[in-house]
Formats: structure tokens, C-alpha cells, sequence
């Protein structure tokens, strides 16, 4: 699903897969990302998304790249006429020596060969025919609703199904597609009995990359939510190695109509 077709040096063509008769956000951030990077050898800093409607699945769009500043790409995906996204990468700079970071405290989480696997929860908890597709994932800890007040943390190791390729391109593509995968998780645990019965749409999208770091194993996903006001969600997620690197962190915004 990581592919783009090049028709000129500006214009690319793809076809989104199908989520249950939808297409994913991230898949559309994800194809971006790949036309963005095309002939620049350079790795991406950042990635901020306006959408604007639901693309359809197994269709032809067209991206269309503008190319503002040396530091900057614009990427356009259309449906026939219609504008489905808009993408501000930022392309990273010479490298410095100044490095930090909080270390997550991974010691107290289970390991992801000690959880079971996303089939084996799913039927558990009876929605067995949602775990497919590109990613696995093995949750930490109980899927409940929370009430008003409480954290509304998701967390848990997801890794691809089948190896990536070492194609540096692809491996940012596939993290594009993985900052928004299943983006749903903590506003979830907010709607409660009412997700199943409510329609969730992203208005807009933020990455921040801060390390290129091969998916060939389980990564850690922490997706929360602690404000929505007017049915406007705000989520966070950060994405970290087992060794607790942050590879990524994103941000969006999604309307929630129940």
C-alpha cells in the first residue's frame, strides 16, 4: 500500500486501500509523504496536514508537490476536482550535537510476547473481524470506558505485519501511516458504549519526526485525550522503541458526532 505512481516531477497518482469500505487518513498522509521525498534525499522533520473530506478507497487521487522554499514541500491530493488534503512537510537540517530526552518508564510494562495477541483479544471482547490489516497491535492493560476527569490513555506494541523494506522513503511513510493508524483509540475510551453509534472525522493532522529509526520490531504507542469541547477532539500520541527512544510524536484534532 506504500506506493505512489510518478507521472511527472510534480504529479503522482494512487489508489487508497479499503478500512471496511473507507479509506484512512494515514494512508492519505502516507502517500504524501512518499511524493514529498521524491529525488530529495533528505528526511522529513515534520509533517502538518489540513483535510478537507473523506477520500474514497480503491479511486484514483492525484498529488500534485510544490516545492516553496529548500526547506519546505507542499503536497496536494485531489479526487477528481475535489481537494481531499493538504500537507506541510519541513525537510530536516544539518544535524547538532544537542540532544535530550525524558526516558519513558518502560521496565513497569508487560513485554509484548507477554500480552496476547490482537486476534486473540479481539475475540475475546468480540470484534474479531477488525483485527486485520497492516499492523499488529497487543494493548496494555483493559480497554473501559473512563469518566469525566480521568486520564484516557490508550497504550500498547505494534509492529507491521511484514517486514518493511530498508527504503528509508517507505519506512518514513509507513511512521506517517502509523501517527494516525486507528487515531480513534482515545476518544474511545471517552464515548464509552456510545463509539459504536458515533462518527469520527480528523480536520487536521501534526507529525513531528525526531529520529529515522527502522520499524523491524514492537514499538510502544501511547495515544490520549484530555480535552473535547463542542464535539471538537483534541488526541496526542507519542511512539517510542523498546529501547524507549521517541521516534515520533503527533497531534490532531477530530470532530465527534454522536
Amino acid at each position: 500500500m506504500l506506493t505512489v505512481r510518478q507521472r511527472s516531477d510534480s504529479e503522482f497518482t494512487a489508489s487508497l486501500e479499503s478500512f471496511w469500505g473507507s479509506s484512512a487518513k494515514g494512508d492519505l498522509l502516507a502517500r504524501a509523504t512518499l511524493v514529498a521525498t521524491v529525488g530529495t534525499g533528505r528526511a522529513i522533520a515534520s509533517a502538518h496536514t489540513f483535510f478537507a473530506g473523506r477520500a474514497q478507497p480503491d479511486v484514483e487521487i492525484r498529488l500534485t508537490r510544490e516545492q516553496p522554499s529548500a526547506d519546505r514541500s507542499r503536497v496536494y491530493s485531489y479526487e477528481d476536482q475535489t481537494l481531499r488534503s493538504e500537507t506541510i512537510f519541513r525537510f530536516a537540517g544539518a544535524p547538532d550535537r544537542f540532544t535530550y530526552q525524558t526516558l519513558p518508564a518502560l521496565d513497569a510494562l508487560p513485554s509484548p510476547e507477554d500480552l496476547p495477541s490482537e486476534v486473540e483479544t479481539a475475540k475475546k471482547e468480540g470484534w474479531a473481524r477488525f483485527a486485520v490489516g497492516p499492523i499488529e497491535s497487543r494493548r496494555i492493560g483493559e480497554h473501559a470506558a473512563v469518566d469525566d476527569g480521568q486520564p484516557a490513555v490508550w497504550q500498547g506494541w505494534l509492529r507491521p505485519r511484514q517486514p518493511l523494506p530498508a527504503d528509508t522513503r517507505v519506512q518514513t511513510a509507513a511512521l506517517a501511516f502509523l501517527s494516525e493508524y486507528r487515531s480513534h483509540w482515545g476518544v474511545e475510551l471517552r464515548l464509552g458504549a456510545d463509539f459504536p453509534r458515533s462518527d469520527i472525522l480528523i480536520l487536521d493532522h501534526s507529525l513531528w519526526i525526531h529520529r529515522s529509526v527502522p520499524w523491524e520490531d514492537f514499538w510502544l504507542v501511547r495515544t490520549s485525550t484530555d480535552v473535547g469541547v463542542g464535539g471538537r477532539c483534541f488526541s496526542r500520541r507519542e511512539i517510542f522503541t523498546r529501547a524507549g527512544a521517541m521516534v515520533a510524536s503527533a497531534a490532531w484534532e477530530a470532530v465527534v458526532r454522536r
